[in-house]
This record gives C-alpha cells, sequence and structure tokens, in this order.
C-alpha cells in the first residue's frame, strides 16, 4: 500500500488547524475560537461585528471601502447613523478579536488605510476552514494533474468532508451578498465529488465509488454519472429489480422535471437492464460519460 506522505516540510490538515491559534468555521453555523474560547457571545452590536468578519474572512486581504462595508451591514440605516454605527462595529470586532488592545493601538488583523479603505490580513495564526477547502482542492487537482490517483482521492475526500453543511447556513442577513460565494464552493463541491466517483470507479474500488455517488445524488439528484455508477453496481450484485426501478424512476424525473432528454449512455444502461444484460464489460458507459464530464467540468 502506498503511503500519501510528501516530502520534507509536509504537514496533514488536520494539524494545521489544530495548530492554529484562532479557527473560523464558516460551513454550517459560523463559529470562531481563539484558543478554546468561542468568540463573539450573541448581542445586536455583536452580530453586526461578526457580519463584517464573514465577509473579512471571505475576502482576506482585499480591500474593500467604507461605503460598501455600511452597505453590506446597515443598508436601511440613515447615513449618518449608519457611520457611527459601523465604526461601533468595527471597534466591537477589534476587541472581540484582540481583548488585550490599547486604545488607539492598530489591530493585527483588521487594517485601515488613509482613504478609508478596510481589509483583513490573516496570518499563520488564522485557520479558515474556507481556506483550507481552497488550498486541499488545488491540491487535489495537482494530485490528479500528475496521476497520482490515491493523493488525489485524500485531498478529494478531505474536501468533501469539510463541505458536509451549507456556507453560513445559520446567517440570517440578506443572503445576497452570500450567494456568489455558497455557488462557487457548491461547485467546488460537485467537481471534489464527481472526481472521487470517477477515480475510484476507474481503480475498481465499488464501495468507496458508491458512497459518493450517493452524496452526489443528495446534492445534485439529476447527475446521471451517480445513477450510472449505482446501477452498474445493482448489476453487478444481482440487484436487476432494483437497477430496473431506480433507473425508471430517474429517467421519468428527468424527462418531467428537467424537461430534458437522457444521454445516449444513459439510454445504453436502460437497454442493459431490461434486457438483464448483467455480465458486460463493466463501466463502459460509466467511462465514457466520465470523459464526457470531466470535460464539462
Amino acid at each position: 500500500m502506498g503511503t500519501l506522505l510528501e516530502p520534507l516540510g509536509w504537514v496533514h490538515p488536520r494539524e494545521r488547524e489544530h495548530k492554529a491559534v484562532y479557527r473560523a468555521y464558516l460551513f454550517g453555523p459560523f463559529r470562531v475560537f481563539r484558543g478554546g474560547e468561542a468568540l463573539g457571545q450573541r448581542s445586536q452590536r455583536r452580530e453586526k461585528a461578526q457580519l463584517l468578519l464573514k465577509w473579512f474572512l471571505l475576502n482576506p486581504g482585499q480591500p474593500r471601502s467604507i461605503d460598501e462595508l455600511i452597505d453590506l451591514a446597515f443598508p436601511a440605516a440613515a447615513p449618518d447613523k449608519a457611520t457611527s454605527s459601523f465604526h461601533v462595529a468595527m471597534h466591537c470586532l477589534r476587541r472581540m478579536l484582540e481583548p488585550d488592545l490599547r486604545p488607539g493601538e492598530e489591530s493585527s488583523y483588521i487594517r485601515r488605510s488613509s482613504n478609508n479603505f478596510y481589509r483583513f490580513e490573516a496570518d499563520d495564526q488564522w485557520w479558515t476552514d474556507t481556506a483550507e477547502v481552497d488550498r486541499l482542492f488545488d491540491q487535489g487537482r495537482m494530485s490528479d494533474s500528475r496521476g497520482d490517483a490515491q493523493r488525489a482521492c485524500f485531498y478529494y475526500g478531505q474536501v468533501v468532508g469539510h463541505m458536509n453543511r451549507r456556507l453560513l447556513e445559520d446567517d440570517n442577513t440578506d443572503e445576497q451578498w452570500l450567494a456568489p460565494y455558497r455557488r462557487r464552493y457548491q461547485a467546488l463541491h460537485r467537481e471534489a465529488l464527481l472526481r472521487l466517483v470517477q477515480i475510484h470507479g476507474e481503480r475498481g474500488q465499488i464501495d468507496e465509488s458508491l458512497e459518493y455517488a450517493h452524496q452526489m445524488l443528495i446534492d445534485d439528484p439529476y447527475n446521471e454519472l451517480a445513477v450510472i455508477t449505482i446501477v452498474e453496481a445493482d448489476l453487478a450484485h444481482g440487484r436487476v429489480a432494483h437497477a430496473r426501478h431506480r433507473i425508471s424512476t430517474f429517467l421519468d424525473d428527468l424527462t418531467h422535471d428537467l424537461g430534458i432528454a437522457p444521454s445516449h449512455d444513459l439510454l445504453t444502461l436502460n437497454t442493459r437492464v431490461r434486457q438483464d444484460l448483467t455480465h458486460p464489460p463493466r463501466s463502459e458507459a460509466q467511462r465514457a460519460l466520465a470523459t464526457t464530464s470531466s470535460r464539462a467540468s
């Protein structure tokens, strides 16, 4: 069995998380910790500070004007009141992150320029699950491009593991500002699942491929590759009745709900299922669809 150890300097993803002074979790309910202490007890003032922190964590190093941040946090307030409330929230945020800051002392993380632009500088004391997902996905894609299937599956699996909850699922503000971030991470999640199904299927690791195929259907109930993978497994185990019911239901849903025609590969598999041809060369349709899906990605 191969090893997942990298050359000197490689650190397991969980080790980076546990060594960080600040840990922020944006998938699922929003949580931030300094050491073992949870930051940001609920109050109206702290909720606005947390809203600003969410934006900063999703956009590290990116400067934004005071007007843009006010529009985010206080969109309905009168201009004078909004500006005053913004400065109160920023003061609260600085103290939340660094309670020992002295009056007038510069924050280590929230930087303000002379022209009233703000940015968040996360150093190596910070760990966020969103930044970790970005890094892991890049590592998975790099390993994938090198043909290192084992390591690619490791990194893609880590991505999927972090993203088992919706981004900022407890956010009660207007979700419009969050929509682009949610779409972006949903796309990463789907691509990681797609490659996990494909790679494990190509390696003959049926149980692993099935696991991720079922997860794909939860995320995308009209995913043909996921259904082909599951139906192929039903046929391989002699569950012809299950295979017939699953593909028949899927074809009906695909036609009635989306109004689109099924692919040639899905129709070919449906013919096999109806004729009970359970022992053709395995995964021919799956490989063809995997190639098509990979090009589309």
